[in-house]
């Protein structure tokens, strides 16, 4: 969803040269389009002795903001953030401004941003910053917090009994339930590292076959399609790979058991020439180690 950027100058009556001003927006980083969030932000007339009053502002959740003033013409606004450097726009009667306003941030500085904005590491939909548990899964009605103190062991099932008839039948049992797990890939969104609630009753499922065979270890490789520079595209493979395994840990398996790697935009499976091929792209591949 694009933000609207607007820029209203309401003069008063005739003859005063004050205006009303108000900007709406949003702020994203030039390079990964990533919104910008706490960026600093001031609006004041050019001239020292122009009337009115400077205003000034921080981007919010989704690098969005909004400042509004009454201040003489001409009138400048400037965005300023740490690691993204500063850009001013000059604003005139008439004038018309972008719609969104881009920051040139450095590869430090947007690694560790795009983390801040999008580490779950409970893996409960709610990012690290914004979650009062960050460590324990619970739900976004608590905050982030478990609802109580048994919340994660109903996630925890016993092992069951299946009966098998022989070795042999259990040894077709065993083969059958492995191959599901070598099948099993979870999909995300573009640019997202979350996990949408159909994913998550596979890893569901991939846990109740690992609590049934004790054995097994497992191999979770984060990939991601061609969108955006590579580096980041890496950096989206990791969080998406260590999402699954934090869920995983979670859902009650040791994290003994899990070994995470990942490869970026690399090795794709599918042609990322077509959107269908970059979809299916956006992956966590599990497999039996």
């Amino acid at each position: 969803m694009k933000y609207r950027f607007i820029l209203m100058l309401l003069l008063l009556i005739g003859g005063i040269t004050y205006a009303q001003i108000e900007v709406n927006g949003v702020v994203k980083d030039e390079k990964t389009n990533t919104p910008l969030e706490e960026v600093r932000i001031q609006l004041k007339p050019i001239s020292n002795k122009g009337a009115g009053y400077w205003t000034g502002t921080m981007t919010k959740e989704n690098g969005k903001y909004r400042v509004s003033t009454t201040m003489s013409l001409p009138a400048i606004i400037s965005y300023q953030k740490q690691g993204c450097g500063k850009k001013s726009i000059k604003i005139k009667k008439g004038d018309e401004v972008p719609q969104e306003v881009f920051l040139d941030c450095t590869d430090e500085a947007i690694k560790a941003i795009i983390i801040e904005q999008t580490l779950d590491t409970d893996g409960d939909g709610l990012v690290d910053k914004n979650d009062k548990c960050p460590k324990e899964f619970g739900t976004e009605e608590n905050e982030g917090c478990p609802e109580d103190n048994t919340s994660k062991k109903n996630f925890i099932e016993e092992k069951d009994d299946l009966g098998y008839e022989n070795d042999t039948k259990k040894e077709e049992y065993i083969k059958s339930d492995i191959e599901k797990i070598i099948a099993s890939s979870i999909y995300f969104e573009l640019n997202q590292s979350s996990i949408n609630p159909a994913e998550k009753s596979k890893l569901n499922d991939i846990k109740n076959l690992l609590n049934t065979y004790s054995e097994i270890k497992i191999n979770i490789v984060g990939y991601a399609s061609s969108d955006g520079p590579s580096e980041y595209n890496m950096l989206l493979s990791e969080k998406r790979a260590n999402m699954v395994k934090m869920t995983l840990i979670n859902l009650g398996v040791n994290s003994s058991r899990l070994k995470v790697t990942f490869s970026g935009e690399n090795n794709p499976t599918y042609s990322n020439l077509s959107n269908e091929g970059k979809s299916k792209n956006r992956r966590v591949e599990i497999s039996v180690q």
